[in-house]
């Protein structure tokens, strides 16, 4: 039987030729409808894969019956797709799918990176971390109490009154027992109603610190959604993941997108105060996850889920097909057990986590984006204006990371994953209408496959792995810091070297100047900074790192980098000189940064696993065909932007629109 979505695709090509077959054509016009001759997309719509490389993805290519199978078989597919920046990871690519640009440019330099604070600190910034609040209460000294069930909840934040009044639900709560004037349980909405309300009531005041929430604030440019709603007024953006960085970065920062993601202590989809949940889109959106979560997400989920990851039922007898690598046990890391049926009450922060590296979470979102789509009062690309809708299926990337891209988990999570596909795709044409949107398919970065059986398999060494925070002696950074302390005539346990974060290194800037001891450097006393740091680096690097590291890019010498060596193109495009750090370490082929010496794999370097990745384009302006010109994902915003007549000043991604 044809897939329904292939049925429908054709479908809609025939009555578009009978269409144009009774227009007369111009002297040497082709008789076949060009892209621009399709009417402008009411949706266009991005769908990521956490952690997907291509290879695997076109591996698994018979084993499709979806979703997945009429991208690949209908889609606009680029094959030679890769990102050109260091360190691949989740928060860096989805930035660069939303901008159109790389980190040098958005400055989403990695996951987390580090940055000198007021006090001469150094602090370590979580891509998403931007402060909750200016100063207490939001309006500035907004303060309400309400007694209600036996409890006092106390509001700083209007919002969250708000919130709270329509859905019984806060983003955030600090709960104290007994705190109350008779004894009652008071609920505060945030940091700063505690402030407030011990004030009120003659408390003695306590330390108040700002805090962070969950936000776009560190992006430095705007993305295809911010462009489209700025640019088109009347547009909307929905954006959905399991993950917070993905979600907020494929949106942007305006505070009208509609920015959701899955939290792993509740179980439910949340959203933060960086986005507006009272102005009449935000308020009906939230309508909608908040009745969700109350019937299908939370609690229920055991009830819909079970507590077991069982595999699919194998299909005839594969032949053929290609399968999975067998024998990984003794290389992966049982995040919920090993083999099949995985225990999802095993993780160790409980059974919403244990879910979370499962292949639930892609199902959840895939029934959020639908619940979403099929709510009238959203009306999600049905509107004057185009609209976007940005998914992220982030579940292959724990499980990969876990279990390795090659193993029996991470085929039945694709296997899954096409059939959730397939129902996104089809509510889109069902909603929307034929002709009337665009999809664009692809990935945050690649994954290796487990290095160590990788080396096994190959009767081959395994690649070393760069080992920061396990401790003693098979920590690297420890290694390297004694080297450094030995060579600088430092005292001992000096440890210049504050983290490697993914292969970006930083120096502990709060403890230079250093001084040295006397010995074979001279007298006690000498100042060293970074500038001497520096000149030590690459070589304590070459002795101590040589199995991990090919070479040290010093970001203090970055004028000088080699423009014939196509490796600092990677680093370049990765470089934010706030943020980078003082040294790109680039390394060897295979080569992790990692915590486990020995299991599992992950991804963050410049070659080949990490930085290839699907890119297809599916829907009317975008004929079935398979081209090997060399393409990135930064092409992404361009292409979707270049349907809608949107802008992108900061892109350096190209429209792939076809001509």
């Amino acid at each position: 039987m044809r897939n329904p979505l292939t049925l429908r695709r054709t479908l809609t090509d025939i009555a578009a030729l009978l269409a144009l077959s009774a227009v007369p054509l111009l002297p040497g016009a082709a008789a076949i409808a060009s892209p621009s001759s399709a009417p402008e997309p009411r949706l266009v719509v991005m769908v990521i894969v956490d952690g997907l490389s291509w290879r695997r993805l076109e591996a698994y290519r018979p084993w499709y019956t979806a979703g997945l199978k009429t991208l690949l078989d209908e889609g606009a597919v680029m094959t030679e797709a890769r990102y050109r920046h260091l360190n691949t990871e989740t928060g860096v690519g989805h930035a660069s799918l939303g901008t159109g640009a790389p980190p040098r440019v958005h400055g989403i330099v990695t996951n987390l990176w580090l940055e000198r604070a007021a006090d001469g600190s150094m602090r370590r910034v979580y891509c998403t971390d931007q402060p909750a609040y200016p100063s207490p209460g939001s309006p500035p000294m907004f303060y309400r109490e309400i007694e209600r069930d036996g409890r006092v909840f106390a509001f700083a934040l209007a919002h969250e009154l708000a919130r709270w009044e329509s859905s019984g639900e806060l983003s955030s709560a600090v709960i104290r027992t007994g705190y109350g004037p008779r004894g009652e349980t008071v609920v505060f909405d945030s940091e700063d109603a505690t402030f407030l309300y011990n004030f009120k009531h003659g408390r003695p005041a306590e330390a108040w610190r700002r805090g962070t929430i969950p936000g776009p604030a560190n992006l430095r440019v705007a993305t295809l959604g911010d462009r489209l709603v700025e640019q088109r007024p009347g547009a909307r953006v929905f954006s959905i993941s399991a993950k917070d960085r993905g979600s907020i970065f494929m949106a942007g920062r305006d505070r009208r997108h509609v920015v959701y993601w899955f939290d792993q202590d509740t179980g439910r989809f949340v959203t933060s105060a960086a986005y507006d949940t009272v102005a009449p889109l935000g308020a009906a959106a939230h309508k909608v996850v908040a009745a969700f979560n109350k019937s299908r997400a939370g609690a229920h989920l055991p009830g819909r889920f079970g507590l077991t990851w069982a595999r699919l039922a194998a299909p005839p007898p594969p032949g053929a097909l290609p399968t999975p690598v067998p024998d990984l046990a003794a290389h992966q890391i049982p995040a919920v057990g090993l083999g099949f049926p995985h225990d999802l009450t095993a993780y160790r922060t409980g059974y919403f986590s244990g879910l979370y590296n499962s292949p639930v979470t892609d199902e959840l979102l895939a029934d959020l984006a639908l619940a979403m789509l099929e709510t009238p009062a959203l009306k999600i690309g049905q509107g004057s204006q185009p609209d976007l809708l940005a998914l992220s299926f982030s579940a292959q990337d724990p499980v990969a990371h876990n279990y390795g891209p090659e193993s029996e988990e991470v085929l039945d999570l694709l296997r899954r994953l096409d059939l959730q596909i397939g129902r996104v795709l089809r509510a889109i044409e069902e909603r929307v209408g034929a002709g009337r949107f665009a999809v664009a398919f692809s990935a945050d970065h690649g994954m290796n496959e487990i290095p160590e059986a990788a080396a096994l398999r190959a009767h081959a060494p395994a690649p070393a792995r760069l080992l920061d925070g396990v401790g003693g002696d098979a920590d690297d950074l420890t290694r390297l810091n004694r080297f450094l302390t030995d060579e600088l005539c430092l005292p001992a346990g000096s440890a210049p070297v504050r983290a490697f974060e993914t292969f970006s290194l930083y120096y502990d800037r709060s403890k230079l100047p250093l001084r040295t001891v006397a010995g074979s450097c001279g007298p006690a006393g000498r100042e060293v900074g970074t500038a001497e740091i520096d000149a030590v680096l690459p070589r304590a690097a070459a002795a101590v790192l040589e199995d991990e590291i090919e070479a040290v890019l010093l970001t203090s010498q970055r004028d000088r980098w080699s423009p014939a060596d196509p490796r600092t193109e990677f680093a370049r495009n990765d470089l934010d000189t706030q943020r980078s750090g003082d040294a790109f370490l680039l390394p060897r082929p295979g080569v992790l940064a990692h915590w486990d010496p020995a299991r599992g794999t992950g991804h963050g370097s410049h070659h080949d696993p990490d930085t290839h990745v699907p890119l297809i384009f599916w829907g009317p302006a975008f004929p079935a065909s398979r081209n090997a010109t060399p393409a990135t994902p930064y092409d992404v915003a361009p292409t979707l932007a270049s349907l809608v007549g949107v802008r992108l000043p900061d892109a350096t991604g190209e429209t792939r629109l076809p001509k």
